[in-house]
């Protein structure tokens, strides 16, 4: 119980660290929103070493944790999601020269308060597969058209399953 109300609180002044580093680089004088979204996402990317993991380890980290088949609707805990996080960060850190390895602890920890954050306002410790997908697609390094057709993938699925249930 005790371990759990510090585990909140260094997850509290972890976001709380993030978004006043964010504050700090001063983003919100850019005028066009989508522009200063975009900066935003960028800056979290890379404190959070996302732009070192390209697209196609992150489908693979997504069958190995096995999120291929699960449905796109299930829910997952957040344990659950910093267990994929972790298996990602590791393979990143085997891929990695030794004089380029990142604190996969620290990487992990920034994810996940700003995933958390982000989808699951009402705190109920849970988020649906395909928002961590898109998420985690969105997010890492790669070429766009490689993101697009992960995402064409993932939306394919959800419009195949819908379409089966209409008939």
């Amino acid at each position: 119980m005790i371990e759990e109300g510090s585990r909140r609180s260094k997850a509290a002044v972890e976001k709380r660290q993030l978004f006043m580093e964010m504050r700090a680089q001063n983003f919100d004088v850019i005028r066009l929103s989508t522009y200063r979204t975009a900066c935003k996402l960028r800056f979290v990317q890379k404190r959070c070493n996302l732009h070192l993991v390209d697209v196609w380890n992150m489908i693979e980290a997504f069958r190995d944790n096995g999120l291929n088949a699960l449905d796109h609707n299930a829910e997952i805990n957040v344990s659950r999601l910093e267990t994929i996080l972790s298996s990602i960060y590791y393979q990143l850190n085997k891929r990695l020269p030794t004089t380029h390895q990142i604190n996969v602890e620290q990487s992990i920890g920034l994810l996940l308060n700003f995933m958390v954050a982000t989808y699951d306002s009402d705190s109920p410790g849970k988020m649906t597969v395909f928002s961590m997908k898109t998420m985690l697609a969105t997010m890492c390094g790669g070429k766009i058209v490689d993101k697009l057709r992960c995402k064409t993938s993932f939306e394919s699925v959800t419009f195949r399953n819908i379409c089966v249930c209409f008939l």
